[in-house]
């Protein structure tokens, strides 16, 4: 995808995003773009866990790990993303919202050649 498109899809989500929030989001809870940028944050997280070799049994006492370094690299307690996760299960529209933009971000960066896959990528020290 060209650059010019991804800043026309860019330039529309944040359109969305002002149209969909003119309802007041109750206080400490993450805005539509925070939590698209969380969960797509967790999603890549549990991705390359997959692609660990692990028994069940460790990967119980790591995927709570991986999800807090989610947290710390993005800044976010914990408490916020679950409070802004029940906020948002029960604003269906919202929601929707939140996993088109995440797909859409995925698919994104899944177009993206490998050699240009950002840093961040790499797994939690």
């Amino acid at each position: 995808m060209t650059m010019i498109n991804r800043i026309v899809f860019w330039i529309v989500v944040a359109i969305s995003a002002v149209a969909c929030s003119r309802e007041k989001i109750p206080a400490n809870i993450l805005s539509e773009g925070e939590m698209v940028d969380v969960l797509m944050q967790m999603y890549l997280a549990e991705e390359r866990f997959s692609r660990l070799s692990v028994t069940y049994d460790s990967s119980v006492n790591l995927i709570p790990y991986f999800r807090q370094r989610v947290f710390e690299q993005t800044g976010v307690p914990d408490s916020v993303y679950r409070k802004s996760m029940e906020y948002y299960m029960a604003n269906p529209k919202k929601l929707d919202f939140i996993y088109a933009a995440l797909v859409d971000s995925l698919s994104l960066r899944e177009q993206r050649r490998p050699d240009e896959q950002p840093a961040s990528d790499a797994l939690p020290q």
